[in-house]
Parts: structure tokens; C-alpha cells; sequence
């Protein structure tokens, strides 16, 4: 069964479904496609908490022969990619020091170098350079608002299409400025186990309160509203351990 796994990188950030099965070396393979970030220069830092600053490299002396489950990649957890190659661009864009003095090149200097990622994108048609983005991004932009309708606060829930079953209650439903500008409607869940990734509030603004780890924003595509009665996990059974 696939997993869900959080991959971030200097300029990315996604969540994504991947095999216990794969390799460590078709993992790279894939994120190369996410990153922009080659293989031979990729560290992958594992954090088992998404929130967590603490992890332990990836590696392997064949990555051919490992695969993320004999790695011990869990669900939920994150990998951030980082780019280990000298002469690569992205590193012009990492402020290290916290000065910015790691940007060098104008907007328009950085769209005409042929190894940047700019350029990579638009030649792969990826992202914003997809003939049918906007197209996408509209549907996308129309379907979540009418499955947000349907949802409403206080309502008991479970989301949808992932391993495992988060269940809570609906907190918020509207839009959100700091995840994607205000397009799209979101959800608002307290979850009634620490699965979440925060307390209701991003960036400094508090949309909902939770307990840390008990709160999520999720598209409401992923949220179905039912009868889900909330477990009580304080209660062990006698014949338990």
C-alpha cells in the first residue's frame, strides 16, 4: 500500500503518495521530476516528524538495492531534498547567512540562464508553462468550492484517498491568503489523534484552535462529512497490552 510522504527542497514543497517498495534509486528519480534536483546531487534528509527540524540522511552503498521501506520511511513524515551541486543556480537563491546576499541575478538575468530551473520548467511544461495550467487550476479552483458547500463547521469527518484513517471535526470552511493567495477554499480540521501538522493557525494568523499536532487545512475534495463518532483513546482493554 502506497504512503503518504511530505517532500521539500530549497524552492518546493509538496505532498506525495509513493511505494514502500521502490528503490532508493527510483525515489531520486522521481524527485528529480518534483526538485529539478539530479540524482548524483541529491541528499535526502529524513525527518520522521513533519515538523520536526531533527533527521537522519538517506543512503545506501547501492541504492538500487534498498527500498524506502528498508529504509524506514513512515507515513506522514518528510524528506527534504537538498542540492548538493556546486555549480547549481539554486544555490544563488539560498540565503545561508540570512543576509541575502545569496541572490546575485535580476528577474530577468536568472529567466535567460539555460540551467536554471526557470528554464527546466518551461522546457519540460511543467507548472505555469502547461499549455492546459490555467484550465487545470480553474477546475480545480470551481470543484473545491462546490464540495466546500456541502461542508459545514462542527460537522464530524474523515479524510479521504490516504493510507490509514484521520476521522475529527470540521473547524473552518473559506479561504486562506497565506496557502494559495486566497483562490481556493479550504478545510479547517481538529483531528481526534495528534495526525495533524498544526494548531488551526498558519503563519501567525489562527484560522481555528486545536492542540499542536491536531490541526490540518485540507481541500475539501479530501474531506467526507458523516456520521464518524469520536473514539475515546484513554479507554485500554483488559485483554490489551
Amino acid at each position: 500500500m502506497d504512503i503518504s510522504v511530505f517532500f521539500t527542497s530549497d524552492l518546493t514543497s509538496s505532498e506525495r503518495r509513493i511505494s514502500p517498495q521502490w528503490t532508493l534509486a527510483y525515489l531520486k528519480q522521481r524527485l528529480e521530476q518534483i526538485t529539478g534536483v539530479q540524482p548524483q546531487f541529491q541528499t535526502l534528509q529524513y525527518h520522521p516528524h513533519n515538523s520536526s527540524s531533527e533527521y537522519v540522511v538517506l543512503q545506501a552503498e547501492d541504492d538500487e538495492k534498498v527500498t524506502v521501506a528498508e529504509l524506514g520511511v513512515a507515513p506522514f513524515s518528510r524528506i527534504h531534498v537538498q542540492d548538493s551541486n556546486p555549480d547549481s543556480l539554486l544555490q544563488d537563491f539560498v540565503d545561508l547567512d540570512g543576509t541575502g546576499a545569496g541572490f546575485q541575478l535580476s528577474e530577468e538575468e536568472y529567466q535567460k540562464r539555460a540551467d536554471s530551473v526557470f528554464q527546466w520548467k518551461k522546457n519540460q511544461q511543467l507548472g505555469r508553462f502547461d499549455p492546459k495550467y490555467n484550465e487545470r487550476v480553474r477546475k480545480l479552483e470551481i470543484d473545491a468550492a462546490a464540495s466546500a458547500q456541502t461542508i459545514k463547521v462542527g460537522s464530524r469527518c474523515r479524510i479521504i484517498g490516504i493510507s490509514g484513517e484521520r476521522i475529527g471535526q470540521v473547524k473552518y470552511v473559506g479561504k486562506i491568503e497565506n496557502l494559495d493567495g486566497g483562490k481556493q477554499m479550504w478545510v479547517g480540521v481538529e483531528f481526534d489523534e495528534p495526525v495533524g501538522k498544526n494548531d488551526g493557525s498558519l503563519d501567525g494568523v489562527r484560522y481555528f484552535t486545536a492542540k499542536a499536532g491536531y490541526g490540518s487545512f485540507v481541500s475539501p475534495k479530501k474531506v467526507e462529512v458523516g456520521d464518524f463518532p469520536e473514539q475515546d483513546f484513554t479507554n485500554s482493554d483488559d485483554d490489551e497490552i
